[in-house]
C-alpha cells in the first residue's frame, strides 16, 4: 500500500512540475515572461499612439506601475480522481477598479490531490495630467541630445528627431504637427546632418560639454582637409577656420563662431516620426488620411524625408516578419524584423519618451488581476 501510495504521489507531482514552478524555480520561469510582456505591449502602445496620430486620432498612454504575482501550492489525501485545469476572470476593466483572476491546476489521483494556484495582479497608472503634457510640450533640452549621442548614438539619428532647425536649415517643421497637405522644407537640413555622421563615423567631430559655457561641436584638425567639412561648413555658415562651435538655442545664429539649434518638443517628435507610417490607400482615398503634395500637385512620398530613420508598414493581413505589430482600423501596421534604422529610431524614440516622462502623482492606479 505505501508502495503505491508513493508511486501517486510522484506521478502526481511530476504532472504539477510540468505544468508549472513554485519558489525559487518560480522567479525563473515567471520573471522573464512578465519582462518580456510589459517590453511587448509598451513597444505595442507607442507603435499604436504613431498610427493614431497619423489618423488624428485621440492619443492615449498607459504605465506599468508594478507587478505582484502570488502562488501556492495545497496538498491534500484522499479525493476522487480527477484533473482540472481552471482559468477565471471575474470583473470589468474601468479605471481605478480590480479585476480578480486565478488560474488554478488540480490534480487528483487515489488518495493523493495537489493544487497549485497562480494569482497575478497588474497595477496600471494612466499616463496623464498638466504635467505631462507640459514634458511632452516642453522642447528637449540640447544636453539630452548631447547625452544620447555621447552614449553611442549616430548624430544624423538624434538630430533627425530631437531637432527642428539648426543654423537656419529646417527641418521639416511643418511635419511637427498634424500631416501638412504641402511637401515641408527638409532637403539642407538631411544633406547636412549626414554630413555630420561621416565625420562622426571616422571620429573627426564630437559633441562636448563645456563647463559653463554649454555644449561645443568640435572638429578634429584632421578634419579641416576633408570635402564633408567644408561643405558643411558652408552650409551652417560657419567661420572655415574655426575648429569649435558653442550650440545655442535658437533660431539664428549671432555669428560664424556659434550654431543656434530649435530642439523638439516629444509631441512634436512623435508627430514628426508619424509621418512614416504609411495608410492604406483606401483610407487615403476616403479621406481619413491627409495626402501630402508636392508644389506642382504631385503626392509627396514622405519617405524622401525619413528614408533610412523610420518607417511603418500597413498590410490587410498579419504580417509575418514583424518586431512589433498592432491591429487598426481594420489593417495591421508594423515594423519589419529587418528594418533596423526604423528599430533603431523607435528605440531612441522610447528613451526620449522615458528620460521626458514623469510618473504621474494624482491618478489613482488601475489594478488588475487576470489568470496568467
Amino acid at each position: 500500500m505505501k508502495s503505491i501510495y508513493l508511486v501517486v504521489c510522484i506521478v502526481v507531482a511530476s504532472t504539477i512540475s510540468g505544468c508549472t514552478s513554485i519558489g525559487p524555480a518560480g522567479i525563473s520561469a515567471g520573471r522573464g515572461a512578465y519582462n518580456m510582456a510589459v517590453q511587448h505591449t509598451n513597444d505595442q502602445e507607442l507603435l499604436l499612439n504613431l498610427v493614431r496620430i497619423r489618423y488624428r486620432d485621440t492619443l492615449y498612454f498607459t504605465s506599468v506601475e508594478r507587478i505582484a504575482a502570488t502562488q501556492e501550492l495545497l496538498q491534500s489525501v484522499g479525493g476522487s480522481s480527477q484533473s482540472v485545469d481552471s482559468r477565471n476572470l471575474l470583473g470589468g476593466m474601468p479605471a481605478a477598479t480590480t479585476v480578480t483572476g486565478l488560474v488554478s491546476k488540480v490534480r487528483t489521483l487515489g488518495p493523493v490531490s495537489i493544487s497549485v494556484n497562480e494569482k497575478p495582479t497588474v497595477f496600471y497608472v494612466p499616463v496623464e495630467g498638466e504635467k505631462f503634457v507640459r514634458q511632452m510640450m516642453t522642447p528637449m533640452n540640447p544636453d539630452l541630445l548631447l547625452l544620447l549621442v555621447q552614449s553611442g548614438w549616430s548624430i544624423d539619428r538624434v538630430f533627425s528627431v530631437g531637432l527642428q532647425e539648426i543654423n537656419g536649415l529646417k527641418n521639416a517643421p511643418t511635419a511637427s504637427g498634424p500631416t501638412p497637405s504641402r511637401e515641408p522644407e527638409f532637403r539642407d537640413f538631411r544633406e547636412a546632418v549626414r554630413l555630420l555622421r561621416v565625420l562622426q563615423r571616422e571620429q573627426l567631430i564630437g559633441l562636448v560639454k563645456v563647463k559653463g559655457q554649454g555644449v561645443e561641436l568640435r572638429f578634429e584638425p584632421l578634419a579641416n582637409s576633408r570635402p564633408e567639412t567644408v561643405r558643411l561648413k558652408e552650409m551652417l555658415k560657419l567661420a572655415p577656420d574655426r575648429n569649435r562651435f558653442n550650440l545655442i538655442a535658437g533660431s539664428e545664429s549671432p555669428d560664424a563662431d556659434t550654431i543656434a539649434i530649435t530642439t523638439r518638443p516629444v509631441i512634436s517628435a512623435l508627430n514628426y516620426l508619424s509621418q512614416g507610417v504609411d495608410a492604406p490607400a483606401a483610407d487615403v482615398k476616403a479621406g481619413k488620411v491627409r495626402p501630402t503634395v508636392r508644389s506642382n500637385g504631385e503626392p509627396f512620398d514622405w519617405q524622401e524625408l525619413l528614408d533610412s530613420v523610420f518607417h511603418v508598414r500597413s498590410s490587410d493581413t498579419e504580417p509575418r516578419d514583424a518586431s512589433v505589430m498592432i491591429p487598426y482600423r481594420g489593417s495591421y501596421f508594423y515594423i519589419a524584423d529587418d528594418d533596423l534604422d526604423s528599430k533603431s529610431t523607435f528605440v531612441l524614440l522610447t528613451q526620449l519618451i522615458a528620460l521626458h516622462s514623469v510618473p504621474p502623482s494624482s491618478s489613482t492606479p488601475m489594478s488588475i488581476s487576470f489568470a496568467k
